[in-house]
């Protein structure tokens, strides 16, 4: 009897969102395992075509579909495509302070305060509401791992 060589490795990408958390694999609809943040993991698959699919808790990714064949290992990158969480953050910092700093008993408000604020908050908000409602199922992508130094 030969070994099954047929294989796919899919690396997470190192973030810092949801990080203490395993990221679930799908391969053709069935859970087959977990990924940790920064880490690798391997599937045997038999050879084929088979559908993939990142899930964590009810955030995920569209399917992607990859063609193995026999004693081939296909190298696989899973990634977040929330890129911009950690500057839109830092603008809802600035505007939570500035808010804060100019509020006092002795002085009204000037009304660039208010528009500051809301410049500064209004994209965090609706960031933070794609990906919890329209962008849900986009929130990981997997795609092909070009750089990895086991790849051909």
């Amino acid at each position: 009897m030969t070994e099954n060589k047929t294989k796919i490795i899919i690396t997470r990408t190192s973030v810092r969102m949801n990080r203490s958390r395993f990221m679930k694999i799908l391969i053709d609809g069935k859970e087959a395992g977990a990924i940790k943040n920064a880490s690798s993991e391997e599937f045997l698959v038999p050879a084929g075509t088979h559908k993939l699919q990142c899930n964590m808790s009810w955030y995920s990714g569209p399917e992607f579909e990859v063609n193995v064949k026999q004693d081939e290992i296909i190298y696989l990158k899973a990634k977040s495509t929330a890129k911009f969480y950690w500057p839109l953050y830092f603008l809802l910092l600035i505007g939570v302070f500035i808010g804060y700093v100019n509020k006092g008993p002795e002085t009204s408000r000037p009304e660039w305060v208010l528009w500051v604020e809301l410049i500064t908050i209004f994209p965090f908000v609706i960031y933070v509401l794609y990906y919890l409602t329209l962008g849900r199922k986009k929130y990981f992508k997997l795609e092909e791992d070009l750089n990895n130094v086991f790849a051909k």
